[in-house]
């Protein structure tokens, strides 16, 4: 519930609660001053009728009376009451109902005129809802101005909140919200020296690893043609190690600067019409050695998949998806890759032949430098660990999920679901 909506109904309710106080209150004075004007009009008209004469009062009163001489019942109801009241007025029970009737004495002849309770009570309640009507209008009215006011002053708030909600996941600009409001300054300003301080991280956090990355090319560059030198001079199994322990540090490096060039903010400007199946098959052409090389049986499935996406990016993810498949994929075996469009999804799926994942341990797969078994892989393939981080963060890019389970032959099945317009790329 929002701040807005608390703040209002906390509002009406305290005004609700003090105003149907008020108006019990009301109702109870209003319900007294009601009786003691009615016990007033009462006594007037049997002061009145008290100098009419007896013949002609059924004409004139459509009310219960009587008139008594020295005690004695002289005309009247006779079922009113059996003796001269001893008050003016008093309350009694006759005829089946409450009356309250009021007593005119003058010299030896009294009147007595009857009044029915509940006809008072009703022209009462009329009276009294009459006059609180327009409280509870009031009431309403009084809501309605209530919920603008709460709304004009969280409007800074709401403003704020729209902002934040609009940031991109990578977009560290401060904030534009000025408020006006000695509230509201403070963290405005707290946000925005939060936010330089996260861009401060991230900027280090990803400049450092694409720049070690960067400056390990050249030394290691300079390795490799050594140890090629020293290769052809030479028949060594240590330098022969070497130089599978330098090809595997510099698969790291290449990884490490992918993973820095995919986390470019004005990626999404690069964006263009791709086909998934063309690239999937230019992979297919770039591994195509190390595929014969092992004999694995690879088929492409599904039509011409077309995405608004980024070449590099796309290129990435799936090269790694495929380039795990042949490697960890045994002599002979097989893998199959599956392209579906399911309205603004497009469906990228790899299942292989090879030893699979366990199932507590496909969560961890994705993150950076976890390999399972460590270095001592169970297929004994080298590998960086930075494959499956690097294909959950281009996913992340598209907006889209990955899902790990066992493929039809036993082996690893990797699901990607990626939006495929630039309008579900963008939108927060």
């Amino acid at each position: 519930m929002s701040i807005r909506i608390k703040l209002v109904l906390l509002l009406i309710s305290m005004l609700v609660l003090i105003l149907f106080l008020a108006l019990i209150q009301g109702y109870q004075r209003s319900l007294e001053s009601a009786d003691a004007l009615f016990d007033q009009h009462l006594l007037e008209r049997t002061q009145l009728l008290s100098a009419t004469d007896p013949q002609q009062m059924s004409t004139v009163v459509n009310a219960p009376w009587q008139k008594w001489q020295d005690g004695v019942l002289v005309a009247g109801d006779v079922s009113l009451i059996n003796h001269v009241p001893e008050q003016q007025l008093q309350t009694i029970n006759s005829q089946g109902q409450r009356l309250r009737i009021a007593m005119f004495c003058q010299q030896r002849l009294c009147t007595v005129l009857g009044e029915p309770i509940a006809q008072r009570f009703a022209l009462s309640e009329q009276l009294i809802v009459a006059l609180m009507a327009p409280m509870l209008v009031g009431i309403a009215i009084l809501a309605v101005f209530i919920s603008l006011v709460v709304k004009r002053a969280l409007a800074p708030l709401t403003i704020l909140s729209r902002e934040l909600k609009g940031k991109a996941a990578n977009d560290f600009s401060m904030l534009h919200t000025t408020p006006s409001e000695h509230e509201i300054k403070p963290v405005v300003a707290t946000l925005n020296a939060l936010l330089r301080r996260t861009e401060q991280a991230y900027l280090r956090e990803r400049y450092f690893a694409s720049d070690a990355a960067h400056e390990l090319r050249t030394p290691l560059s300079a390795m490799k043609i050594s140890l090629h030198n020293l290769l052809q001079r030479y028949d060594d199994e240590d330098a022969k190690a070497i130089n599978i322990s330098v090809d595997r540090l510099n698969h790291m490096v290449e990884q490490m600067l992918a993973l820095g060039r995919t986390s470019s903010k004005q990626w999404q400007d690069k964006l263009t019409k791709l086909s998934l199946s063309v690239i999937c098959q230019e992979i297919i052409a770039q591994l195509y050695e190390q595929i014969e090389e092992k004999n694995l049986d690879i088929s492409l499935h599904g039509q011409c998949q077309d995405i608004d996406g980024e070449p590099f990016t796309l290129h990435v993810m799936i090269k790694n998806l495929i380039s795990n498949a042949v490697k960890y994929t045994p002599k002979d075996g097989k893998i199959a890759i599956y392209l579906a469009d399911e309205g603004t999804q497009v469906i990228f799926k790899i299942a292989d032949s090879g030893p699979g994942i366990a199932q507590e341990l496909r969560e961890r797969i994705f993150d950076r430098f976890f390999r399972v078994g460590g270095d001592s892989h169970p297929t004994h393939i080298p590998g960086a660990g930075l494959g499956m981080a690097i294909v959950q963060h281009v996913v992340g890019l598209y907006r889209g999920d990955v899902q790990l389970q066992e493929s039809q032959w036993q082996g690893l099945e990797v699901v990607v679901r990626l939006n495929a317009t630039r309008e579900t790329l963008c939108s927060d």
